[in-house]
């Protein structure tokens, strides 16, 4: 009866051991598969935010420094306090510049000499040291200038170099309950009422769009220049 026992039992046949090996296969690569897929989210997601988070930071000094723009309360229009824009191309490749005055430490510093009196100041998309593109700022006193003095031989602050375009658009007036928006502002001497910044940052991948930031926002001395 031993002997019949023996025989009876079986073990795992070739087919069997290929069958249960051939599923453990799919399984495991199911598993890795779910879990690249699910790493690689979490890596574009913590990589996305830290884009937005330093493209918010460079945004908010450029809407800060707008938002305490100066313009004096007399008669006098005088251009020294306007805004100047230079319209250089659109959507991600653009690299227009702008320019006004303004009060405070947005973009100079708390700890600047500036800060505490009129200064002008004049962001750009220009090469950063790293050789990348970034955002410019240059600074200076309105008045008591030497004759030679030339803004654009001043050295520049960057502000970041991971923004690729830079986009901006000005406006004072309504055209059938829409905003006019201009590419070029025309009226040196006055201060557009509204106006629209548009940053492009480096894209998450090669073969995207760059990440853009946009804000829009009013300038609250603007009445001030159309008296």
């Amino acid at each position: 009866m031993c002997g019949n026992r023996k025989r009876n039992r079986r073990g795992f046949t070739i087919v069997e051991l290929m069958f249960a090996v051939g599923i453990l296969a799919v399984i495991t690569t199911l598993a890795y598969l779910t879990f690249s897929t699910v790493a690689s989210a979490w890596k574009r997601g913590m990589v996305l935010s830290n884009d937005l988070h330093h493209g918010d930071f460079v945004m908010e000094q450029l809407v800060m420094a707008l938002r305490s723009a100066y313009y004096p309360d007399a008669k006098d229009k005088a251009a020294a306090y306007g805004m100047v824009t230079e319209d250089e191309g659109s959507g991600e490749s653009a690299r227009d510049t702008i320019s006004w005055v303004k009060l405070g430490g947005a973009l100079v510093g708390q700890d600047s000499t500036l800060a505490g009196s009129p200064h002008r100041v004049k962001v750009s998309i220009e090469t950063a040291p790293d050789g990348k593109p970034g955002v410019a700022v240059r600074a200076w006193r309105l008045h008591g200038q030497a004759d030679t003095f030339d803004p654009a031989q001043l050295p520049p602050v960057f502000l970041s170099s991971r923004v690729l375009g830079f986009n901006c658009r000005t406006a004072y007036e309504k055209k059938d309950d829409e905003i006019d928006w201009l590419d070029d502002w025309e009226e040196t001497n006055r201060l557009p009422t509204v106006v629209e910044l548009t940053l492009y940052l480096e894209p998450l991948d090669k073969d995207e769009p760059p990440v853009e930031v946009k804000r829009v926002l009013g300038i609250p001395v603007a009445p001030l220049s159309w008296r």
